[in-house]
């Protein structure tokens, strides 16, 4: 069968996330084309586990879970193909007093979620899982609505679902180009023809990289070897019998046929076609590397010595394709207009599916999904992902993410120090302690007693604890010298910058010269899509400040809604300048020293800017602190950064200034309540919601979002039923916590009302503290939060907890002000 001259949407691409958004595509009445080299499912699909969790990172990532489990439970009775899928629900050990205090969160999550679990005693367990020793386990967390499904199959049924709804499928059918017109989409080659269309879903798994990269695209991901064994049969073994996971041994366990098929994801794993994919590859098996493998395989059969009589019918190796952060790339590529990516699942691909496919499906006809999907946005990619050696390396650390212990100090040790801020060496001999972020080493803490960062596992009182102590003192009584070099720098120049910037921001952006204003960048919904300062420098010109995860979408998102009239010009000048920030009430006596302009109060106030003197070189000053003291931030031509830094080390040293890191730069930011993008803020929340409608201005010129935000204000007046507050939970100590970090429950009255978005220990008040989204559908008012009556449920505990709308520290502002 030849495929057509032209199709509304191609996918390339005939594992189960193409197929999917094929089937969610024909059921919005879209017949799209589906392209695969080889035949369905050849590549990683067919020999995935076929594990269905629920819980996710996020509540948007939860409930596309949890629609992909719906799904499973209809497709077999709709498209009359059989797909294996069973509700026999997961079990998640637990080892460690770390491991158990997560399952007991994870089982408050859940709660929140609306999906069912339990936690259950080592004894309990055991009468579901019989079959493993029990030694040193404290716990589990069950989730009965878990299951499983046969990866072919479900993929096939998939096929089939859109096929009946006016689909085509074209299979031993190569797409070997993108083609486009001013950039644009315009058609796929196949090695059979051209399809005219002006979208394209690049789902090609572990191919999508090499594809990508040849047509100027950035989708960060490499495959890795992946080993399981199946055993004999097991006389009695249930077909319902629950996967067992237990992270602190990467291993997971489930029926197979009346085998149990058990994995591992080693912590470094091995890369694999480094070169590239073998163009005959086709449901092909790796190797079995038993030297590599053995230190699993060990850990298996120690957990069950029943392994050894069992006797194992196969040793199997096969790739999936991993990304550097261990999150998948979805959505629009913001290199290429209608072109959109799905790939790099991490090993999710079969739970990922339902929910991927339909989020896609919603991108590709309505503009936009239905759910805020930013962290996992294709659009986060950097150019410099694309290096294949760069991913070759973290590949085999990256498979080790799927499994082990998450906490808030594990740290990448792969593909490292491949960006640094220009003062890397000054700060790293300052005792700077760094973190990987987008490439980026960011100096998180500072300590020049403890030469490694630490590896214990803590999701409360961490090593660093009196470290981040001295650095908010220092801010708090003297001054604290911070490089946010990393920070994204964006300028935006030309006549129609400021209709551009009035048209995406929800503040007024035509403000004099020398003003610097947060704002909001919206969509149609009025919800956030980035949160950022933007400084204007002269009449055409505008200094756009983001956080570093936020560099490529933000520009994406200023260039997608750019009116092609408009005479703007946008560029990344990240790499061109310092961000040296300066904080505390010593710090104007500190700048002045080293400038002759005036620093007062009055010359100077706060969201003021200027371009200059500072020692020996100009920088622009920009009056703005996310520690909530006197602050000044210093964007400094990038050559003239040392000299500056070395200026403000010295002057600052009588009045005690001292090096401060992200950490404790975080801990300030929850007292002040300052909103943090992607924890506490994101696209489905507006500012209103989030206390943030004092930046913005309903009464300038149409926007976008701007519809949306005056029909929740004329709905809601002066009360919305969803409002982000500031609590304290007075009886939590420093050393003891247990800590607020994110998702735990808000109660009031035996009613769950909110949850926390992020929490942590605040240095300045002595405090466990949080930033909490509170819903009540009479409005989230003072009156109703002044009754009190509030509990957060932490690790299954409810402790008394005191909410307000002010922050916390400093509610009017006067020290920023000051």
């Amino acid at each position: 069968m030849t495929h057509p001259a032209s199709a509304p949407v191609v996918i390339i691409g005939g594992g189960i996330i193409g197929c999917s958004t094929l089937y969610h595509l024909a059921h919005k009445g879209v017949p799209a084309v589906l392209l695969e080299r080889k035949q369905i499912a050849s590549g990683t699909t067919w020999h995935a586990a076929g594990i269905v969790g629920q819980l996710r990172e996020s509540a948007a990532q939860t409930e596309l879970s949890k629609y992909t489990a719906r799904l499973f439970q209809t497709l077999e009775e709709e498209t009359g193909q059989a797909t294996g899928y069973k509700q026999n629900g997961t079990i998640n050990l637990a080892l460690s007093d770390v491991r158990m205090e997560q399952i007991k969160r994870s089982h408050d999550h859940a709660l929140r979620m609306g999906i069912k679990s339990h936690l259950l005693t080592p004894e309990e367990t055991a009468e579901r899982w019989p079959w493993v020793n029990y030694d040193g386990v404290q716990g589990s967390f069950h989730v009965p609505s878990n299951g499983q499904v046969n990866p072919l199959d479900v993929c096939l049924a998939m096929a089939k679902g859109a096929r009946q709804k006016g689909a085509q499928i074209f299979e031993h059918t190569a797409a070997t180009r993108i083609l486009t017109k001013a950039g644009r989409v315009i058609g796929v080659e196949t090695d059979k023809g051209v399809i005219a269309t002006e979208k394209v879903l690049l789902a090609g798994g572990m191919w999508t990289a090499r594809f990508a990269k040849a047509h100027g695209v950035t989708v960060p991901l490499h495959a890795a070897e992946h080993f399981y064994i199946v055993t004999e049969p097991v006389k009695d073994l249930p077909k319902d019998l629950p996967i067992l996971n237990i992270l602190e041994e990467r291993t997971y366990w489930k029926e197979d046929a009346g085998k149990l098929l058990i994995g591992g994801f080693e912590a470094r794993g091995k890369a694999w076609a480094k070169d590239g994919i073998p163009q005959t590859f086709e449901f092909d098996e790796l190797p079995f590397d038993m030297d590599h493998a053995e230190p699993e395989l060990q850990v298996m059969f120690e957990r069950m010595p029943a392994l050894a009589d069992m006797g194992i019918q196969t040793f199997f190796n096969g790739p999936e394709s991993f990304t550097p952060d261990g999150r998948p790339f979805i959505g629009p590529a913001p290199e290429m207009p209608g072109l959109f990516i799905a790939a790099g699942m991490n090993s999710n691909g079969i739970l990922n599916s339902g929910g991927v496919g339909l989020t896609m499906s919603e991108w590709m006809t309505d503009g936009m999904p239905k759910r805020g999907m930013g962290s996992i946005m294709a659009a986060r990619a950097l150019p410099f992902q694309s290096n294949l050696a760069y991913n070759a390396e973290r590949v085999t650390e990256a498979i080790g993410l799927h499994y082990g212990l998450h906490w808030p100090g594990r740290q990448m040790e792969t593909a490292r120090g491949v960006r640094r801020v220009p003062l890397h060496e000054p700060l790293a001999k300052a005792g700077a302690k760094f973190a990987e972020r987008m490439g980026w080493e960011v100096p998180m803490y500072f300590d020049t007693d403890t030469a490694d960062w630490p590896n214990e596992p803590s999701i409360g009182y961490q090593a660093w604890s009196p470290c981040i102590a001295q650095e908010v003192k220092a801010v708090q009584n003297a001054a604290g010298l911070l490089d946010q070099s990393m920070y994204a720098k964006l300028l935006l120049a030309g006549p129609d910058a400021v209709t551009l910037l009035n048209h995406i921001c929800g503040a007024q952006m035509d403000v004099a010269v020398g003003t610097s204003v947060y704002t909001q960048f919206l969509n149609k919904r009025g919800g956030m899509e980035a949160d950022v300062t933007v400084t204007r420098l002269a009449d055409m010109r505008f200094m756009i400040i983001t956080g570093h995860p936020s560099q490529a979408r933000d520009m994406a998102w200023i260039k997608a809604n750019a009116d092609p009239n408009w005479q703007v010009e946008l560029i990344d000048m990240t790499s061109a300048y310092s961000l040296l920030t300066i904080h505390g009430p010593k710090s104007r006596a500190i700048l002045q020293a080293l400038s002759s302009d005036d620093l007062s109060n009055d010359a100077f106030p706060f969201g003021a800017a200027q371009d200059m003197d500072v020692a020996f070189a100009r920088a622009w000053v920009i009056r703005r602190s996310f520690f909530g003291e006197l602050g000044y931030e210093l964007m400094i031509p990038s050559e003239f950064s040392a000299h500056v830094y070395e200026a403000l080390m010295r002057e600052g040293a009588p009045f005690g200034l001292r090096h401060v890191g992200m950490f404790a730069m975080n801990a300030c930011r929850l007292e002040k309540g300052f909103r943090h993008f992607g924890h506490d803020i994101a696209e489905d929340d507006t500012p209103f919601e989030t206390g943030l409608g004092f930046a913005v201005d309903l009464s300038k010129a149409d926007f976008i979002g701007k519809a949306a935000l005056l029909k929740q204000k004329e709905t809601y007046m002066a009360a919305v039923p969803d409002r982000l507050v500031a609590i304290a939970v007075p009886e939590l100590t420093l050393e003891n916590g247990p800590y607020l970090s994110h998702d735990e429950t808000i109660w009031k009255n035996g009613d769950m009302v909110g949850y926390v978005t992020s929490g942590g220990w605040g240095y300045r008040l002595q405090q466990m503290i949080g930033i909490a989204t509170l819903h009540q559908s009479g409005g989230v008012t003072k009156a109703w939060i002044d009754e009190g009556g509030f509990t957060a449920r932490i690790a299954g505990v409810d402790y008394p907890i005191h909410v307000q709308l002010a922050p916390l520290y400093d509610p009017q502002g006067e020290k920023m002000r000051s």
